[in-house]
């Protein structure tokens, strides 16, 4: 086991043990969440509906935390992508196409900050490069100025870049007792980004994700609803999205969903084209599916969650966000998704995918400044011995 390895680490290095425990409780705020709203989780609610809304459940030192970590975070994603020069990164030879002169000017570039999911100038491999190898210097540095890179960008692994959000989604007691309420006692991360939203981004059309690589899903991505169960399926992703300055209707950037469209486990346009709007599913998907539990007829709900609130819901049910009003302010946003551990899953030492960066996972156990208790979470479905 990962732990036992980092456990038999720390007991050789004493002072490596102190120190990965200084640094979590040094970050933690240990009233993060309001235990009223933990504790009012309703398990068969959850497991009918396919998502779970924690109302305000962030109390004032976590709310005030929470924003400033991912302000935080957002400036020094930015400063890479102004300050790296990326013209003198040789990505042919990493096996990338390098970006198009016009995409890395500083105007270019300039329009890439500010918020999540606008990097468009990166080549679609470098991610995944990032991730198993990380962009180290001299030919494929990241350049940072006031912080240590750690070879990739802190919008893909915030927790890479800060220890209170590393805490968050490892090994805080009251956010791992929310895990164990959506997923059971043993599950592993599928991945951890941000995703702020500056005014008048343009939203998210309807779709759904995988579990793993889509081996347990029982219908094509568009659904006939000839499979659909009323029993929870064991194999599950859940998200769980934290606003600690809220996501509302009146502002944009609210998520939508579906209650219990994931009983139909149907990862709806994973992979294809996203251009579903409310009228366009409305009018090409709802029409004759029901709730297989209640037979009401299935509906589009959209959610407006006040500041310090997050809502968990099934990695493969249709999901949607409305767009950013131009006139409001960032929406501050982490996604957190873990997974039940696949059984037929090849053994490995951590979870696959590029959710989990190998090249950052390598280095820190190696530096033995993390706990054993946080590693567990990375540990893979089924582990190496």
């Amino acid at each position: 086991m990962i732990s036992d390895m980092q456990s038999d680490k720390n007991e050789t290095y004493p002072d490596r043990a102190h120190q990965a425990d200084s640094i979590i409780q040094e970050a933690r705020i240990h009233d993060l969440l309001r235990p009223e709203v933990l504790a009012a989780f309703d398990r068969k609610s959850f497991e009918t509906d396919g998502y779970w809304v924690w109302d305000g459940i962030l109390t004032d030192d976590g709310r005030r935390q929470w924003t400033a970590s991912l302000q935080r975070l957002q400036q020094m994603n930015d400063s890479i992508v102004m300050d790296t020069d990326w013209a003198a990164i040789d990505f042919s030879s990493l096996g990338m196409n390098p970006p198009l002169p016009e995409k890395i000017t500083l105007e270019s570039l300039a329009a890439c900050c500010g918020g999540s999911e606008r990097m468009h100038f990166l080549p679609p491999e470098a991610r995944r490069y990032m991730a198993d190898f990380g962009m180290f210097g001299p030919s494929s540095a990241l350049a940072t100025h006031g912080f240590e890179s750690q070879g990739l960008m802190p919008e893909h692994f915030p927790p890479a870049y800060d220890d209170f959000i590393l805490d968050v989604i490892t090994s805080h007691p009251q956010m791992t007792e929310m895990r164990r309420k959506l997923l059971g006692d043993r599950f592993v991360i599928d991945h951890c980004v941000m995703l702020n939203w500056s005014p008048g981004s343009r939203g998210r059309a309807w779709h759904g994700h995988h579990y793993r690589e889509g081996q347990y899903e029982v219908e094509d991505q568009i659904g006939s609803g000839n499979a659909v169960t009323s029993e929870f399926a064991q194999q599950q992703c859940v998200r769980t999205l934290c606003y600690p300055e809220g996501a509302t209707i009146e502002e944009g950037g609210e998520l939508a969903v579906i209650p219990g469209a994931h009983l139909y486990r149907i990862p709806y346009k994973s992979k294809m084209e996203r251009t579903d709007d409310d009228v366009a599913i409305q009018a090409d998907w709802l029409p004759g599916k029901v709730h297989p539990i209640t037979g009401r007829p299935l509906e589009i709900r959209h959610l407006s969650l006040p500041p310090g609130s997050m809502v968990s819901f099934v990695h493969h049910m249709p999901h949607y966000a409305g767009p950013r009003r131009p006139t409001a302010s960032t929406r501050w946003a982490l996604l957190m998704a873990y997974r039940t551990p696949d059984s037929m899953a090849s053994p490995a030492q951590w979870t696959s995918g590029i959710g989990v960066p190998a090249q950052w996972i390598e280095r820190i156990v190696a530096s033995g400044l993390i706990s054993s208790s946080a590693l567990r979470v990375f540990e893979a479905d089924n582990r190496l011995n």
